[in-house]
């Protein structure tokens, strides 16, 4: 029996039979519930379904199913590209449990946790997940989109190392793996289908190792005028023939005239180098000699590190904003687009390059649906905008005249390959916006 546009009685429902909270969009904790990282776009559900155990995520499918009601997942908010219109929003973050076996080298992840705590699981057993650069974000959504990780070309995408997914619907919850390879593809690249919701990931861990880790910073002129491209040329010439033990990515960012910046970056333009490799810190040096070349670094904080200490690799916040982001997966560095590189970044925009190759070009051992293996590099930018407010969506057309950076990307877009999903986020329109997020 269908009970539509009934939110109270779907709300009655789901309290008794959800051991979570069931949030109306005026009580008390609602809007906590249904805050995230990304603060460009704003849940605007009927209800808050908070789940506390797998038990929870079916009932509250399967209520909203008879309710003919829609329903959006949502952990972290890292990777956002749309907010609920009505419905029911249903909160991952109770469901944060890892655990690790270290005879297996892998670690059970339930959908809601994020990759700091997989860390801090892994750690002292020595071994590393194969997370990325921001430690906040949710595991399991991350292998949706593949997963670039922090030592990336040496060790592949994030989805290469998941075995397992425990999938729920509202008519219960299955194992997806290797015995299931349609789904299992979908899963690593696509992510869930509308009516799924993983609610545990099983995923293989690697040895920590001997890593190096940090920066190298140049600054390449003032913020209001066109910066001197030489390092991103640099940093194209150097990438050509790297080992895969090294990942590496440039960051090009002008940063504007404010006193509470440091002197040194106020009203500048930086390139930074970020660097991640796996060996020694002879090897370290050898191989970051042509950067160190280029001239006297205002940054050079490549130096032995726990891989706990991943911040310190990129060196980029992880509080909320609100922000835009879009990206061309490129097979190769068009000189115009190096060239504009440095000129066209943007006060309060971001550009960076990544050096993918290595294990990330390695065909997948079991097939998926990961988009960038056939690619050299990822160009990606972030562009900071104005929080959505409360009060009446604003018009999809308003918020996509907000994104600037799309200009950054043209000059590489010949040599485009494709689009990476993970890297797509923030309020504009989508052809195709995904059913869960869970990042």
């Amino acid at each position: 029996m269908s009970h539509q546009n009934d939110p109270a009685r779907l709300a009655a429902d789901l309290s008794r039979a959800l051991e979570g909270p069931v949030l109306r969009p005026e009580d008390p904790g609602a809007a906590e519930e249904s805050a995230g990282f990304q603060l460009g776009l704003r849940h605007r559900p009927d209800l808050v379904a908070g789940a506390r155990n797998a038990a929870d995520v079916r009932a509250t499918l399967r209520l909203a199913g008879t309710y003919g009601v829609p329903v959006t997942v949502h952990n972290t908010g890292h990777g956002m590209r749309a907010a609920a219109d009505g419905g029911v929003l249903l909160t991952l973050r109770r469901l944060d449990a890892v655990t690790v076996d270290p005879a297996t080298a892998t670690a059970q992840v339930a959908g809601g946790a994020t990759w700091d705590q997989v860390i801090t699981a892994a750690a002292p057993h020595g071994l590393v997940p194969p997370s990325g650069s921001l430690g906040g974000v949710g595991a399991v959504g991350y292998t949706f989109g593949g997963g670039i990780g922090l030592l990336g070309r040496a060790d592949g995408w994030a989805a290469d190392h998941v075995r397992a997914f425990t999938v729920v619907t509202g008519d219960g919850d299955r194992e997806v793996g290797p015995d299931d390879p349609e789904d299992f593809a979908r899963l690593r690249g696509s992510g869930p289908a509308p009516g799924e919701v993983v609610t545990r990931m099983t995923v293989g861990l690697l040895p920590e190792g001997p890593l190096q880790g940090g920066g190298l910073a140049f600054d390449i002129g003032p913020s209001d005028a066109d910066g001197d491209p030489e390092v991103p040329h640099a940093f194209h010439r150097w990438t050509a023939d790297l080992p895969r033990a090294l990942t590496a990515t440039l960051r090009v960012m002008a940063f504007p005239q404010l006193d509470q910046l440091p002197p040194h970056l106020k009203g500048r333009r930086i390139a930074r180098v970020a660097v991640a490799l796996r060996g020694t810190p002879e090897l370290a040096d050898q191989l970051l000699a042509p950067l160190r070349e280029l001239g006297n670094p205002i940054e050079d904080s490549v130096a032995p590190m726990r891989f706990g200490a991943y911040a310190r690799v990129h060196a980029e916040p992880d509080d909320a904003g609100a922000f835009i982001g879009e990206n061309l997966l490129v097979d190769a560095l068009t000189p115009q687009g190096l060239d504009s590189l440095a000129r066209l970044t943007g006060p309060m925009v971001i550009t960076n390059i990544r050096h993918l190759g290595g294990a990330l070009a390695d065909p997948p051992a079991v097939p998926d649906t990961v988009m960038g293996r056939d690619a050299r590099y990822l160009v990606a930018t972030v562009s900071e905008v104005e929080p959505e407010l409360p009060g009446p969506a604003p018009e999809p057309a308003a918020a996509h005249d907000q994104f600037g950076p799309a200009r950054v990307l043209e000059p590489f877009a010949a040599a485009r390959v494709g689009v990476s999903r993970s890297f797509s986020v923030g309020p504009r329109p989508r052809t195709s916006p995904t059913p869960q997020e869970q990042a």
